[in-house]
């Protein structure tokens, strides 16, 4: 799977599918839900691209999208963006979010596209909560062990078409630092995989 960076604006970016965090910014305490005080979810597109979140202005507007982990609402042809598609995809609280949290939206963003045959897509990366670098390594660790395949390393393997040939993480300035941070999750993710291959593979004994 190939993975790369951007740094163009999420709208302008040209993929099958761009995928965008939303998290629940209701951060009503546990003293107020006992006072009968309703805990209404108060989801958040955590892009500062206006086209974004025009394009998931009504599906917020009506409710269908909350913020809950791993909830998934895919857009066709959204208005205002270069993408085919836009995936919403729930982190849950803003309080609870973190790298390891974004490391497992990635596995279920690569998981829910690859199951409809899409096989590229660009990650826009949260542009607050989580520190750039903490990000990217963990957007490319979760999508590589989201795209995990037994038989991978296998010279015989046959080939299968749900699978993602191509990420982008998308980022909010200057690429060239984060480039260290890409790799060394590309390393941790294919370390694991290859691992996971020889659990797997089946004994000749």
């Amino acid at each position: 799977m190939n993975t790369n960076l951007s740094s163009s604006i999420p709208s302008q970016v040209e993929t099958d599918c761009l995928v965008v965090v939303v998290l629940d910014r209701n951060e009503k305490d546990r003293s107020e839900r006992d006072r009968g005080e309703k805990d209404k979810p108060a989801p958040s597109i955590e892009s500062n691209d206006a086209a974004v979140r025009e394009a998931a202005r009504d599906v917020i507007a009506s409710g269908e999208v909350t913020g809950k982990a791993f909830e998934t609402t895919l857009l066709h042809r959204p208005a205002g963006l270069r993408a085919k598609r836009l995936l919403l995809l729930g982190g849950g609280k803003v309080k609870n979010f973190s790298a390891a949290e974004l490391r497992k939206l990635a596995g279920a963003a690569v998981r829910t596209l690859k199951s409809k045959s899409i096989r590229n897509f660009a990650f826009a990366l949260p542009e607050n909560g989580v520190a750039a670098k903490d990000g990217v390594r963990a957007v490319a660790e979760g999508a590589f062990v989201g795209n995990f395949d037994p038989g991978y390393y296998k010279s015989d393997r046959k080939d299968n078409d749900q699978k993602i040939d191509e990420v982008t993480i998308v980022v909010h300035g200057d690429t060239k630092p984060l480039e260290s941070a890409l790799q060394a999750g590309r390393v941790v993710a294919e370390s694991q995989n290859f691992t996971r291959d020889l659990v797997n593979e089946p004994s000749n004994a």
